[in-house]
């Protein structure tokens, strides 16, 4: 819980937030796991998201597929959300939400885990109550590992 990110890991969460914000996405909300890591990693990344709502959800630390589901259900009109949690719940979620349509490097890539510092990209129409089961299009991953 009170472990901080490396310099490596700090280079790498600016550069995701950029490399997102390249990528055409504004989040207007930003649920992020209570861990300072995490906290970090947001900070980080959230000078590349004017506006973005930064909302610290303690069930996001040590939980499963099931218990992330329950948060984003609660959502309301939010457009684009980034969750800034845990490994493995971000890669198992990421799987379990994949369609059919999904890109099929990007599914090979949450397969084996996303490595710190990369992001899954899923779309999804409806309402977020609706959201589960091979309900949204995983496009992308992003990372911001690329860095020296």
């Amino acid at each position: 819980m009170d472990r901080p990110l490396a310099l490596i890991g700090r280079k790498a969460s600016a550069h995701l937030g950029e490399e997102i914000a390249a990528a055409g996405f504004t989040p207007t909300l930003a649920l992020v796991s209570p861990s300072n890591r995490t906290q970090q990693t947001w900070s980080l990344m959230a000078s590349s998201f004017d506006g973005c709502e930064l909302r610290t959800v303690d069930d996001l630390y040590e939980t499963h597929v099931d218990g992330l589901l329950e948060v984003l259900h609660e959502l309301g009109d939010e457009d684009t959300v980034v969750v800034v949690g845990h490994e493995p719940t971000s890669s198992a979620a990421a799987a379990y939400l994949a369609a059919d349509e999904s890109d099929t490097d990007a599914l090979k890539s949450v397969a084996h885990g996303l490595s710190t510092g990369t992001a899954a990209v899923l779309t999804f129409e409806g309402p977020w109550a609706d959201l589960g089961s091979r309900t949204a299009t995983l496009t992308q991953v992003i990372s911001g590992r690329d860095v020296d």
